[in-house]
Formats: structure tokens, sequence, C-alpha cells
């Protein structure tokens, strides 16, 4: 009973650890544009550095860094999990976008944030702290899905009910965006044990690490331009919240509850874990960005970063709790 009393004070103090870095990188975002540091254009230039030259960089980067040849063969098994649940979720968040008739506009900030996690910023630093080294091919796994589905299903959702491009078909320029062909490109890049030279290595993880401040900052940018009220808590979003911290979740188990009993397969507990932690962490904090590339609602992406973030220091403790009881009582 101590122990798993310890390990829940642990996890809260990596919420809330997590919590205020980025608290404290929108708040600085917010503050400078109130102070007029920056003016109306910069908020788009910044949306354009992140989107195709820092992600890409901040991906390769993580891909080269975490994923190895033999990892790549290794994990190949377990993609089953994470890849069952995305198709599932993605499928779940059709239907409720149709049945509750959500506006073009903000249906794929809908989809994204019940199905895609923020899970380098948020997800990796607790699963270490959490799970320990043991359990990183198991985030590996996850990482690769998650980065698959947001880069090539999320972007092009973003893509397709934009206005402009409402009933034109598969855009591939769109789905192939820099970020997926960074992750492709280094994908590969693995596969033949290719390693990069120092400088070029440095300069990536650099430009690379531009990616979560200026992310973060982004969204205190554009809530000082639009206004606090802008924040959005209308029945839209309760259902984006409900689905990224309980449908999603819930399908995600469901799954590895129909692995073990059903099939008889025996998962080791890091994996359990760890496929579960990641399906309960907050929206892509990249969002907003995604919606100004594609002339979304913008106002509603930032309000689901924002909202899930903040809500996420209540949540993750009631499922963690539900999971140990479920699975290690």
């Amino acid at each position: 009973m101590t122990v798993l009393r310890n390990w829940r004070i642990k996890m809260l103090g990596e919420i809330f650890s997590s919590m205020a870095t980025i608290v404290i990188m929108i708040s600085l975002g917010y503050v400078l544009q109130i102070k007029g540091w920056f003016d109306k254009n910069f908020s788009t230039s910044i949306a354009s550095l992140i989107i195709k030259i820092a992600l890409p960089a901040s991906i390769m980067i993580s891909v080269l860094r975490f994923i190895s040849r033999e990892k790549m063969i290794e994990f190949v098994g377990s993609l089953g999990i994470p890849l069952m649940s995305v198709i599932i979720g993605y499928f779940v968040a059709w239907i409720i976008v149709r049945v509750f008739r959500i506006p073009n506009e903000r249906k794929a900030t809908v989809m994204n944030t019940i199905v895609n996690a923020n899970t380098i910023f948020m997800g990796l630093p607790l699963n270490l702290s959490l799970f320990g080294e043991e359990a990183m091919p198991y985030f590996l796994v996850y990482y690769v899905v998650n980065t698959l589905s947001t880069f090539t299903v999320g972007t092009y959702l973003f893509a397709y009910y934009n206005q402009q491009h409402v009933g034109k078909g598969i855009q591939w320029s769109r789905i192939f965006s820099p970020p997926l062909i960074a992750f492709l490109g280094s994908m590969i890049w693995v596969w033949f044990g290719w390693t990069l030279p120092d400088f070029l290595d440095d300069s990536l993880i650099y430009i690379g690490s531009l990616v979560t401040p200026l992310s973060l900052m982004y969204i205190g940018i554009h809530l000082a331009q639009v206004g606090l009220r802008s924040l959005t808590f209308d029945g839209d979003m309760r259902l984006s919240i409900f689905g990224r911290f309980v449908l999603f979740p819930a399908i995600l188990l469901i799954i590895q509850v129909g692995v073990i009993q059903l099939l008889s397969i025996e998962l080791p507990m890091k994996l359990q874990e760890t496929f579960f932690l990641q399906s309960t962490i907050p929206t892509l904090v990249i969002m907003p960005l995604l919606a100004t590339e594609e002339n979304a609602d913008i106002d509603f992406a930032t309000s689901a970063v924002t909202i899930t973030t903040l809500l996420y220091i209540v949540i993750l403790p009631v499922w963690m709790m539900l999971f140990s009881i479920a699975f290690q009582s």
C-alpha cells in the first residue's frame, strides 16, 4: 500500500512539473504580446517556422536518438494495439463530428484532439519517471504510431475540412508535409544504419529544440491577441475533452483486455502501463499551428490544447488509480 501511495505522489509531482513548465511558456508569450513585442504578422511567421523547419528537425532527431534498426524489428509486433486504437479512435471521432454536426472548421481539431497526443513533451518525461528506461521500447512504439497518425490522417483532416478543400478529394501535397517527410526519411536513414556528421546532428538538435517553447509561446501570443475570453468550453469542446480523456483511453484499454482474454496473449505489464499512460496524454501542442496553416478555427484549437493540459492534473490520477486497481491488485 505504501509503494502504491508513493507511486501516486511521484506521478502527481511529475504532472505538476510538466504543467508548470507549459504554463510558464504560454504565459511568457501572452505577456510579451500584451507588451507589444510582436507585430500582427509574427504569429503567422512563427507558425511556418515551426511546421516547416523546426518540427521536421525535432522529429528527425527524436527518431535518430531513440530508434535503432534492431528496435524497429523488435517492436513491429507491438504496433498492433496502438494502431488498432488509432483506427477505431478515428472512426469513433468521425461518427461524433457527424452525429453532433460539428462545423467544418472545427472537425479536424475535434478528431485530432480525440486521437492524437502530446507524446514527446508530456508523454516522454512522464513515462521515463513512472516506468523507467525499461519501458522506453514500448514508448517508442506508441510514439511512432502517434507521429504517423498526426502527420498523415491528422494533417489531411485539417486540409480536407478547410472550406477551400472540402469535396476536392485527397490533397497529396497536404499529406506529405515536411514533418512526415522528415519522419519517413529518418526511418529510412536508421534502417540503413547511417549516422549524421556531428555538426549536422548538433544543428538539428538546436533547431528542433525550438518546437516546444515556440509552440507554447504561440498559444500565449494568440490568447493575448484574441483575449482570454476566446477560450471555448462549449458543447464541441466538451465532446473533444470527453473523447480525449474517456473514450480513447477506454478504446485502448478494451483492446488490451481483448488481446489478453480472447487471444490468450500475455502482454508485459510495462507495455500495458506505457500504452495506457500515453492514451491519456493531453492533445498536441502544435494543434493551433496546424489550424493556422489551414485557416481552421484557431481559437478552438488553442482552447483544446490549453483546457486538456489544465484538466490533466485531475484526469491522470483518476485513470491511473483505476488502472492500478484493475491490473495490479
